[in-house]
């Protein structure tokens, strides 16, 4: 899938893709989940859409994960040398990209869940 705008919220859609993940903790109140990508060994937090029950999610268990990845269209704060990243909405960069660069700005960078297989 390539790349899209989404002007009513303020968020690019990036990719698609599939991720083998452990739910380490989950949070019904905010709706997200802490998981551990299991390829990079790199955490991040990710959403939970309202219509999946949350507590069906086991924590310390493997999933196969579908995952959406959007970066924010607001990149105040983001070192000039990164902007491309962000901007360059027609490259293809990596689901690996895009964890590495959550840990750089969490804040830029939003991971949806959308639709989750137990292992």
């Amino acid at each position: 899938m390539s790349s899209a705008l989404n002007a009513e919220t303020g968020w690019n859609f990036r990719i698609i893709d599939q991720r083998l993940i452990i739910i380490k903790t989950k949070n019904e109140k905010v709706r997200k989940a802490a998981v551990l990508d299991v390829i990079t060994n790199l955490p991040f937090a990710i959403n939970v859409p309202e219509d999946m029950a949350l507590d069906r999610l086991e924590t310390e268990k493997d999933y196969f994960a579908h995952i959406k990845v959007y970066t924010s269209k607001i990149l105040d704060g983001v070192d000039k040398e990164y902007i491309g990243f962000f901007d360059a909405l027609d490259v293809d960069q990596t689901m690996e990209d895009f964890i590495k660069a959550y840990w750089v700005y969490p804040n830029k960078i939003r991971f949806d869940l959308d639709s989750i297989e137990e292992l």
